[in-house]
């Protein structure tokens, strides 16, 4: 009896189930995938432009296809056709860079976009070309057998240990900007990979020259579209008013003239907002910073005066930093640190009794910041 059930049971499962042709009827062959790692769009006349870019290998260098449409699914549906008979498999896009003036225009159909598609992730890590377009950079950027791919593989390494700008991944900024009506998205620029403007006979640079990209700053992003960028040292203060901080390097003057190298090794910020009255009033700033002094360009004296000096110096720039930065939010009336929570945390009842949207309140803030810095400097030989 069992052993006329098991060999039913086996042939049963011998039969195809709904028509199919097994469990393997949608595979393919590796050599029939091309891979895209990275997604690149801009605005074009009512449209966009969609550029994509594969990884290079040891025989072949990457692949890159651009092309136009009224939306991204109509130009993902003409690339398929370019794309030399080979599958565009999406699933394994690493990053998705966005042009200015896609940015201006608005970047909800790019979220929209990454947030309904089957093959693209919601962590998907986001990008604005500052001064660009990401055609420019998904097209051109890279040589050697390298491409954008493998410029953005280092890219991601390098934003998880930086002070001065961040990975920003597509459901933060969407989250964010349902939350606050506001944004932060790392920024981008295309440069000559040589980093020079000039060749060396004193002519213009070579056009030829390969490209490559790096972080600068944030771009904030408010009501959807880019309405500013914040600068490397604002973005410093980004990373400590939001308890993120990372490293980065700093400079300043000593008193003495001589440029001084620090090594910002971390660092918070305590957020407290002021009500009177049941009004929001003024919002204080109490920050700790630690670095590292790296170098001194110059000889001269360093005592512990020097040190007490430089360290009210160092002080002094944070403190701008931070100061700038909540400047740039009340003036745009945009609220991308997430101070709204901060201040309904603090008192619940009061935010609820705020007379308008919680960003109108920003420009009428008073700031109040304190910073206290630690410089270390167990590496000075002071006898010699």
């Amino acid at each position: 009896m069992k052993r006329g059930l098991a060999l039913l049971l086996g042939l049963l499962l011998l039969i195809p189930l709904g028509g199919k042709r097994g469990a393997h009827a949608n595979f393919r062959e590796l050599e029939q995938l091309l891979v895209v790692r990275t997604m690149g769009l801009d605005a074009y006349r009512g449209g966009v432009t969609l550029s994509l870019a594969s990884s290079g290998d040891s025989e072949h260098g990457p692949r890159r296809l651009q092309a136009d449409g009224t939306s991204v699914t109509a130009a993902m549906d003409r690339l398929s056709s370019f794309s030399y008979e080979q599958v565009l498999f999406c699933s394994q896009i690493q990053q998705l860079l966005i042009g200015e003036q896609e940015a201006e225009a608005g970047i909800g159909s790019a979220l929209t976009y990454v947030e309904r598609s089957p093959e693209l992730r919601l962590d998907l890590p986001l990008f604005v070309v500052r001064g660009g377009t990401a055609r420019e950079a998904v097209m051109d950027v890279g040589g050697g057998g390298q491409g954008i791919c493998d410029v953005m593989d280092a890219v991601r390494l390098n934003l998880r240990r930086r002070g001065d700008c961040g990975l920003t991944r597509a459901e933060e900024v969407l989250r964010d900007e349902r939350r606050c009506g506001s944004a932060l998205v790392c920024a981008l620029v295309c440069r000559d990979a040589s980093e020079s403007e000039q060749s060396d006979d004193g002519g213009e640079a070579d056009a030829t020259r390969p490209l490559t990209v790096s972080p600068e700053g944030y771009a904030v992003i408010r009501d959807g579209k880019l309405c500013r960028y914040l600068t490397r040292e604002q973005g410093i203060a980004v990373g400590l008013l939001k308890n993120r901080s990372g490293v980065a390097e700093m400079q300043l003057r000593d008193k003495y003239g001589r440029l001084a190298v620090l090594e910002l090794t971390g660092g918070s910020s305590r957020l407290t907002p002021v009500w009177e009255d049941g009004a929001l009033t003024g919002l204080k700033v109490d920050c700790r910073v630690q670095a590292n002094l790296v170098e001194i360009r110059g000889e001269g004296p360093r005592d512990e005066t020097w040190l007490d000096d430089l360290t009210a110096r160092f002080e002094a720039q944070i403190a701008g930093c931070l100061t700038g930065t909540l400047e740039a939010s009340q003036e745009l009336e945009a609220d991308f640190l997430g101070l709204a929570a901060v201040a309904e945390r603090s008192d619940p009842a009061a935010f609820r009794a705020l007379p308008g949207p919680f960003a109108g309140q920003l420009p009428a803030l008073s700031l109040e910041v304190t910073v206290r810095a630690q410089l270390n400097h167990s590496g000075d030989r002071k006898d010699v």
